[in-house]
């Protein structure tokens, strides 16, 4: 998983509120009195710990399976929420601040507006703003000294000597916890001195894990997604790393792009064209168009994509409409160049949606001004075999010659779904229904 700008990966403190995600109660390392939060003396708070929530043995855990966790007395999720940033919690710790400090420190000696502009500086600022210090800093002064004793704990320096108020020492256990349906841990104690082992060249760390597992605020938003019913699925491409072992990526989609972009290339239609995908899910064709130049945007039914595309694709706020598509559709007042609608279609044939299947494929033509692009449920899927019978290749592409204005109709393949654990469903066939003149 690549670093993610941190303006890309902010999103609002009302949308986590308003999608449940936003922490109450007790929090690790503080506790809540009258709505303040105040925060737990650290020998108290290694005490609890120690005696209630922890095994009293060390593990050996890979570098690489650490997420980076608590930060400024704050859960992981509490500072997510309070920074604006869902995706702290889905950091690598070796790709974190901490490691990035000491990388850029071994590369050369950096200035302070150098280190309050690195990752590690904006941190810290960001648990200043959040919780009123830093380690004992308040301002950027403190900010940049803490920055520079974490660099000479690293040259050498005496780890007692440099330590910051507050910040748990060398002879500390190194606290994690399990994160649920993942081989990774969220660090809650210890990421300098993991930065640290990093920075030697070890790969593994002694630390002591918690018994009872997390969860991420994007593991949680995505299992209150309307459609998913609180299953492990992922329907569009997300590049996080708790969702590698346990998550099932069912559409993969990079091969309906492809598809796409190839045909738009040899219709010669480009940027700065204008792109609606409907039922666009988490954004993830937004994007992709958007980052080929299109002026892209989409429409979903579920207000929890809007947060979660802003999250982990970037989009910024207004290219997701949330609603029902068959109202978008009619209220629109102009045609895009390219709209692209999949696996939408079947659930009004099957009687699902607010209007018959006819008037929704209609309602797509004249939204559209030179393609759509077009994939539904067939009867070669298992789990439509009995109530999309008749739905075949062959069959919608008859369907929309009939039921739309297009003056070609062009089959572009089945998608590469149909694997394992869906092996019997998918293949679907993605189709390009063009326009000669808009």
């Amino acid at each position: 998983m690549s670093t993610v700008p941190d303006q890309v990966r902010r999103k609002s403190r009302t949308a986590l509120r308003k999608a449940g995600l936003a922490p109450s109660g007790p929090v690790y390392g503080r506790i809540v009195d009258t709505g303040r939060a105040l925060p737990v003396p650290p020998k108290a708070r290694v005490l609890i710990s120690t005696a209630i929530l922890r095994r009293p043995w060390r593990i050996s855990v890979p570098l690489d399976r650490l997420l980076v966790g608590a930060q400024g007395g704050w859960t992981a999720r509490g500072f997510a929420e309070r920074t604006d940033d869902l995706l702290w919690p889905s950091t690598p710790l070796l790709e974190g601040p901490h490691v990035a400090l000491l990388r850029q420190a071994a590369a050369g000696e950096p200035t302070d507006e150098e280190l309050l502009d690195s990752p590690y500086g904006r941190l810290g600022r960001r648990c200043i703003e959040a919780g009123g210090d830093y380690f004992g800093a308040t301002d950027d002064a403190g900010v940049v000294a803490s920055a520079r004793a974490f660099i000479g704990r690293s040259r050498g320096a005496e780890a007692g000597g440099d330590r910051r108020p507050q910040q748990s020492g060398s002879l500390d256990p190194v606290l994690v916890a399990p994160v649920r349906n993942s081989s990774y841990y969220q660090v809650l104690d210890g990421h300098h001195r993991l930065a640290l082992a990093a920075h030697r060249g070890e790969t593994t760390a002694r630390v002591v894990a918690k018994w009872a597992p997390v969860t991420t605020p994007l593991q949680d938003l995505l299992l209150k997604m309307s459609w998913l019913d609180g299953t492990k699925e992922l329907y569009q491409p997300i590049d996080a790393p708790e969702l590698q072992d346990e998550w099932t990526t069912v559409r993969r989609c990079t091969d309906r792009r492809d598809k796409m972009l190839a045909f738009l290339q040899e219709r010669g239609i480009g940027a700065p064209a204008t792109y609606l995908d409907v039922a666009s899910c988490y954004g993830w064709f937004v994007d992709q168009l958007r980052q080929a130049g299109f002026t892209a945007g989409g429409i979903e039914r579920d207000p929890l994509a809007v947060p979660l595309g802003q999250a982990v694709y970037g989009l910024p706020d207004g290219v997701i409409s949330t609603g029902d598509c068959v109202e978008v559709l009619r209220a629109a007042e102009r045609p895009w160049d390219v709209v692209s609608c999949f696996s939408l279609l079947h659930h009004f044939v099957l009687g699902r949606g607010s209007v018959g299947h006819e008037e929704l494929i209609k309602l797509l033509d004249d939204a559209t001004g030179r393609v759509l692009f077009f994939d539904t449920g067939q009867e070669n899927e298992a789990w439509f075999k009995s109530s999309l019978r008749g739905w075949n290749p062959a069959t919608i592409a008859d369907f929309l010659r009939a039921n739309t204005s297009f003056d070609e109709i062009v089959d572009l393949g089945p998608d590469d779904d149909a694997r394992p654990p869906y092996a019997d469903n998918y293949g679907r066939h993605l189709f390009a229904c063009v326009r000669s003149r808009p």
